[in-house]
Parts: structure tokens; sequence; C-alpha cells
């Protein structure tokens, strides 16, 4: 089968192995700016990192701020003082229960996903109010509202430490922005840091996701961006697929939450439609396993019967095809014994993505934040990507947060962010969660 357009060889970047994934950046994004280690602060002695594999009150006490319940459902909603930060001014709300795991949007009963998304309203509206901007210096301060789905066991990923679903509410002072300095993506010559940035496929991804939403009713005032590193790079726009909707008030509405799980169930369908075609299955194998890739031939036909994949989007996963392989039984011993490697080398074991509220706009008292036609959700989808949200902020198309360097939080610090905290709680009791 010829696809059209045809392939365009990519262009040779110095330093970086042709033949592989990073063949599938466009040219253009190997000038995306990007931040490799945007500073977050530290605990001076945080917990041990591990995964939570039991009851959420046991595994995050004694970081609960405060729990909701959510009246006509049998989740509770948790505020959680992070204990591993993105910023000095952030928190978590989770999808508390523990008899039934939360994962995603799809599987989260309506009042429970409601009262999340008032709650993520509320805290666009706290941090622009001119009292909290003046209270905790949040002026020219950039947020973000995001979260992760992966259900990968077997290497890292973006969902690593608790499957259920869970918002990250983040708040980068402008401190924090202007130490940043972004590089050039070709410059980053870590290959797990780069392809973790920027996943190889989140471009290709971007285009077979919005060939898949064109036959979805998306809600009035919901306009679908298409694939451009060039105008990401111009307006700071983060990666991935990016869906203008109509003001900060719409995540409160109906319409919000069918989106949202219009966008899951949509990234499903295609995952699985994109998964038969590669591999002949549309289920993911066990853990320490991946299915085995069809020659290309059979993947060829196999395309062709997707009646919603454009040219373009057909050629993206041919061109995915080109740079795959199957992993052996040694390998994949080897990629257990080396976490290091299986991040690199491994695929994810399943769908994966972030989805993230963002504007491109600073946080000013003097400036309302419910412009609407600069608020977005962001759809990232990642194939090899280590890390869930790699936030546009700081001058960066997409950034790794460093929890490791960053400053250990003084006395002072941790009593601005408890105030901080508190405040916001204080605002959910008031509106959003009463």
């Amino acid at each position: 089968m010829t696809l059209t357009p045809p392939l365009r060889a990519p262009t040779a970047v110095p330093g970086i192995r042709s033949g592989s994934l990073d063949d599938l950046y466009p040219d253009a994004a190997w000038d995306l700016p990007v931040n490799p280690a945007l500073p977050a602060p530290r605990l001076p002695h945080p917990p041990p990192e591990q995964s939570n594999p039991a009851a959420y009150r046991a595994h995050y006490h004694p970081f609960i701020v405060e729990e909701f319940a959510v009246p006509g459902a049998a989740e509770r909603i948790a505020v959680i003082d992070k204990a591993f930060p993105h910023s000095l001014y952030d928190l978590m709300l989770l999808v508390a229960r523990d008899d039934i795991l939360r994962t995603s949007v799809a599987d989260t009963p309506d009042p429970a996903l409601a009262g999340l998304l008032r709650a993520a309203a509320t805290f666009t509206t706290f941090v622009a109010d001119p009292a909290t901007v003046r209270a905790f210096g949040l002026d020219d301060s950039q947020f973000t509202i995001g979260w992760n789905h992966d259900p990968t066991l077997d290497r890292d990923n973006g969902q690593w430490w608790d499957k259920r679903l869970h918002l990250h509410l983040n708040c980068w002072p402008a401190t924090v922005r202007s130490a940043v300095r972004p590089v050039a993506l070709r410059d980053i010559t870590d290959a797990t840091m780069r392809r973790s940035l920027v996943d190889p496929a989140a471009y290709l991804a971007h285009q077979v996701m919005a060939d898949a939403l064109t036959t979805a009713d998306l809600p009035a005032g919901c306009t679908v961006l298409a694939p451009d590193p060039c105008r990401d790079a111009a307006e700071l726009l983060p990666v991935g697929l990016k869906i203008r909707i109509p003001g900060w008030p719409f995540i409160t509405t109906t319409a919000c939450r069918m989106l949202l799980r219009t966008l899951h169930q949509t990234a499903t369908m295609a995952y699985r439609a994109a998964l038969a075609c590669f591999t002949g299955t549309r289920e993911m194998p066990g853990v320490w396993q991946r299915p085995q890739l069809l020659p290309s031939a059979q993947l060829d036909s196999r395309l062709a019967q997707v009646r919603w994949l454009s040219p373009a989007g057909r050629c993206a996963l041919v061109r995915l095809r080109e740079v795959l392989r199957d992993v052996t039984a040694t390998e994949m011993q080897l990629l257990r014994a080396r976490p290091d490697l299986a991040n690199r080398c491994l695929s994810l074991g399943g769908l994966s993505y972030n989805l993230t509220f963002f504007t491109p706009r600073p946080i000013s008292a003097d400036t309302p934040q419910a412009d609407p036609d600069e608020v977005y959700v962001v759809m990232q989808l990642k194939v090899i990507s280590y890390v869930g949200h790699s936030p546009a902020v700081g001058g960066a198309v997409a950034s790794v947060i460093d929890r490791h360097n960053g400053p250990v939080m003084a006395q002072g610090d941790r009593a601005r962010r408890h105030a901080f905290q508190h405040a916001f709680v204080d605002q959910l009791r008031t509106h959003a969660l009463a």
C-alpha cells in the first residue's frame, strides 16, 4: 500500500543517533525550548518513596490536610500536602476510596468528578484573587491543574506512586520561573531525559488522537488544535493535543465532564485500534511482557481498515513501526535488573497520558483569569516518557520537575506553604465542597 503524503527523511541532528525513536520527532521539534530541571522544594526529612498498594489513609498519613464527603457517592475527596512537592505552593486532590480503585475520569462517579472539578475551579479563582496574590507573592506566577493515567506496573511512569485518580494543583512563583534557563530539545544529550521531556511519539500521537476525535461530539466552544511544533514554541504552549475551551468557568459544567470522558474513551479506543494493527491483539499482556509486533506489510493492511485514520495519521504510525522492535526474553531479564534501561528502552504498559488545564497567561492581581481565548485542555500521550505532567512554565514548552536537587524548605517556607493550603481548604469548605 502506498501512503500519502510520502514520509520525508528526518533532518540529521548532531550527536543524535539516526534510526532510533528520535527519528519520530518533527524537524521543528528539535528547536522546542525545554527545561530538564525545574527546581522543586524538598522536605528536610521526606518519607521513603514507595507506591501505594494499601488504604489511602495509611499511605498518606500525616499528609492529609482535609477530607470532604461527596453527596451521592461513596468516594471522598482528600486534600493532600504532597511529600514530594512540585512547587512551594501546591497540593493534591485524591479520589479517596479503598474498596474500588477509581483510576480515570471514565470510572469515577459523576458526583465525585463534579466535586473534583469544582475544587479545581476554586483553585483558579483562589490563586488569582488579589488578596492571595499579595499574601503569598504570586504576582507573575503560573499555575496548572493536571492528572495522569497509566496502568504500567513494571517501569517508571507518570502514575507510579498511586493509581487512584488524583489532581495536582501547582502554582510556580515568579522567582522559580525567572530562574529557569530553557534550552533547545536538540541540546539535551541524555536520551532518557530528552524522550521524557518530549515523548518521541508526542506529535504523531497528537495527530492520531485528532483523527479519532473527528467523529466525536465535542461540546460547543471547544476547538481542537492541529499538531504544530512551531506554534508551540512561539506561543509557549505545552506539547500534546490541545483543545481550546470557553474559559475557566467551563470546567465546572456537565459539558466539561463529558469532554474529559470523551477524551479518555477516544484515547482508549484509538490505543486499542493501534495495538491491534501493530500486534494483532487489543489487550496488553502481563507485567514484564510486551506483545510481539506484526510484520510491516500486515500493519499496512490493518491500518487501511481504520476508517477514521487520516493519511497523515497512517504515515505517522508506519514511521513508529519502523523504529520499534521486539524485546527478547534475555533482554527483558536485563531490563528488569536495570530500571534505568527499562525507562529508556521499554514501552509503557498500556494507554498512558496526562491531562492538564493550562493557560499561558501569568497570574496578575489586575487581570482576570477567565480569558476564553487562552484556556486549554492538554492531553500528553506517552509511549516511552517516564514523567506524567511536563509543564510549560518558565519559557519552556515542557519541563521535568527536579524533586531531588531543589532547595530544602526552611521553616518559614513550610509555614507559608501550610498557610496557602489551609487558606485554599477554607475556600473549599465555603464554596466548592460545602
